[in-house]
């Protein structure tokens, strides 16, 4: 699979994926969307979707390394700390030639890697982060966006439904 991120695509992503409310019911939902896909796909992964910080969904298939809740830390960690995805921030910086470490940041507790991207709240902002790791990291950004937008469109669909309905 290839995938095509510019730092445009990556800014029209985020715009793109706001929800308009969020709770851990949402956060079962994506996380699940997640999990079966990676189950369709045979792929094992780690998948923690965070509010505050606080892990209200975790989820990691058997076979991942001991380091996998590691790298979802440390990609989590720059959605927090920048309010962006951590694809984002690493293209800007590389489009910068820049790094993390040139900004005060330890790569120990920061990855700029694909995988984590924020939970952004109409009204709110960033109220978290959704982090996939053990897939390339390419790989891993694109499962946390293709379940936001697939939610999001049930969402829509279900208010649809809904409004048809009254």
């Amino acid at each position: 699979m290839a995938f095509e991120f510019t730092f445009d695509v990556l800014q029209q992503q985020e715009n793109k994926l706001v929800l308009p409310a969020f709770n851990s019911k949402a956060a079962w939902e994506i996380g699940t969307l997640i999990i079966e896909r990676a189950r369709r796909e045979s792929k094992a992964i780690a998948v923690s979707i965070t509010i505050a910080r606080q892990n209200i969904f975790h989820y990691a298939f058997d076979g991942l390394g001991p380091d996998a809740d590691n790298w979802i830390r440390r990609k989590s960690n720059v959605v927090y700390e920048y309010h962006h995805s951590s694809l984002l921030i690493g293209t800007k910086l590389a489009a910068e030639n820049s790094s993390l470490e040139a900004h005060g940041r330890n790569p120990a507790d920061f990855m700029v890697n694909g995988g984590s991207f924020p939970i952004r709240v109409i009204g709110a902002g960033v109220i978290g982060a959704i982090t996939v790791t053990g897939l390339p990291h390419l790989e891993d950004h694109d499962y946390v966006t293709a379940a936001l937008a697939e939610y999001l469109a049930q969402q829509a669909a279900q208010q649809r439904s809904f409004a048809e309905r009254q």
